[in-house]
């Protein structure tokens, strides 16, 4: 290949555009991190503590603590492996930067798929556990999203055990790990979407038998409740539309969005946390939504509800109804 082939040109060219926008990445990455860790610090207080003070043992949530430390401990250590990554290539290497971009085996540049793998994974199982919850713990529900999770780490683990295989002169794009990582990006944005849109379903059929018994209730949680899921779902989702789409057209912008997704996993995670426990007085969504138990056809209904004095009214229902033959 001639130096001044338009091959030539266009590879020097794709690998300068590389370098810029994984720069242009490191220079926000602390305005994405500071953001998080002040919704982080804000989910933790609420989960771990009451009216100022510790919460007891048996009413902590482990489950959230968990999922929490988890997303912060990937969400920090992203941004650690993307800042040595940048040393390496621009102070420590011996060689040119632009030979440190290029190189996909570089064990920093896997740990950043790592990190990537390891944060879609735990937000889907937080979504995954929340629906589960929502319906009764019937798993017949998420069977289907179940699946598609654990197709989803299988490909990412693949995909990085590939990437440390690829070694110089390559790229994400590389057609061995391509097919790995866009099958990974699409099963999370179908999980993401598949199991949003139940609980948005649950929530909306409560919502709608509980205004037909009860017609003048205002402030209802559970549609405090509703808005509040999509909202987060809607940022999350447009955030892995245009990371899957700027993946599958091979555009260098994977590299940005890539440290976007990291990170809005993690605040749309914690803003849940921390409108739920800043807007409702006893139960969560959670809570509400299973203790209703509302079927397709009811023959009776009891409700009671009982007011808060916090800003949304917690409702507190009981539904009973005839078994049907």
């Amino acid at each position: 290949m001639r130096p001044n082939s338009p091959v030539s040109l266009w590879k020097v060219f794709s690998t300068v555009i590389t370098v810029v926008l994984d720069c242009i990445q490191f220079a926000y990455q602390p305005f994405r991190l500071g953001f998080y860790l002040i919704t982080s610090f804000s989910c933790f207080r609420e989960l771990l503590t009451s009216d100022g003070s510790l919460k007891s043992g048996h009413t902590i949530n482990y489950k959230m603590v968990a999922a929490s430390l988890w997303l912060l401990v990937f969400s920090t250590l992203y941004v650690a492996c993307h800042l040595r990554f940048i040393l390496d290539a621009f102070i420590y290497s011996s060689g040119e930067p632009i030979d440190t971009f290029r190189d996909m085996s570089h064990p920093v540049n896997v740990m950043l798929l790592v990190t990537f793998v390891a944060q879609t994974f735990m937000g889907d199982c937080i979504l995954l556990y929340r629906c589960w919850v929502i319906y009764g713990r019937q798993w017949m529900v998420v069977i289907c999203p179940v699946i598609m999770c654990i197709a989803e780490i299988g490909c990412g683990i693949a995909g990085v055990c590939i990437e440390t295989s690829l070694g110089r002169d390559s790229s994400i794009t590389n057609p061995s790990i391509f097919p790995l990582i866009l099958t990974h990006l699409s099963l999370t944005l179908a999980t993401n979407v598949i199991t949003t849109s139940l609980i948005v379903h649950r929530i909306w059929t409560v919502h709608s038998a509980v205004r037909q018994v009860v017609p003048s209730i205002k402030n209802n949680p559970l549609r405090n409740a509703l808005v509040v899921v999509i909202e987060s779902a809607s940022v999350y989702t447009v955030s892995a539309v245009v990371l899957l789409v700027v993946y599958a057209i091979g555009s260098d912008a994977c590299y940005v969005m890539t440290g976007t997704i990291v990170q809005i996993i993690g605040i749309t995670f914690n803003l849940i946390i921390i409108r739920f426990a800043r807007g409702t007085a006893v139960k969560s969504m959670e809570e509400t939504i299973t203790s209703l138990r509302v079927p397709p056809r009811r023959v009776g209904q009891r409700v009671a509800f009982q007011n808060s004095r916090r800003p949304w009214n917690d409702i507190d229902t009981q539904t009973t109804h005839d078994n049907e033959d």
